[in-house]
């Protein structure tokens, strides 16, 4: 039972202050440190930057049919207090003419006769 847990460690160099030495002139080892950050913290903007745009049409789709739903809900829900003051009768009328057929239009069965 030597590790519970060994996954490597992203270790990120050390820098000091400055990038000159002494007789003013580059460190190499200081600029290839600087330089190894800056693309590390680059590729990390540019992979969230990536996963924001793949995520973002998905989000916005549930956004969409959430408030679908939503305002389906509500105007069925008021659909039925509205309705709730009618019976089937108020709805539906059926006229039938002195042969007992069915009638459409009150006007018409009158003057077929």
């Amino acid at each position: 039972m030597d590790k519970i847990y060994s996954r490597k460690r992203i270790n990120l160099p050390k820098l000091n202050v400055s990038i000159f030495n002494k007789n003013n002139k580059p460190n190499k080892n200081e600029i290839y440190k600087i330089l190894k950050i800056v693309i590390i913290i680059l590729i990390a903007i540019i992979t969230m930057n990536k996963m924001i745009e793949a995520i973002t049409p998905i989000m916005d789709k549930q956004c969409r049919t959430n408030a679908k739903m939503i305002a389906t809900k509500i105007s069925n829900e008021q659909a039925t207090v509205v309705m709730s003051n009618y019976h089937y009768d108020d709805l539906c009328n059926i006229l039938k003419d002195s042969s007992r057929k069915y009638c459409n239009d009150k006007c018409k069965c009158d003057n077929s006769e």
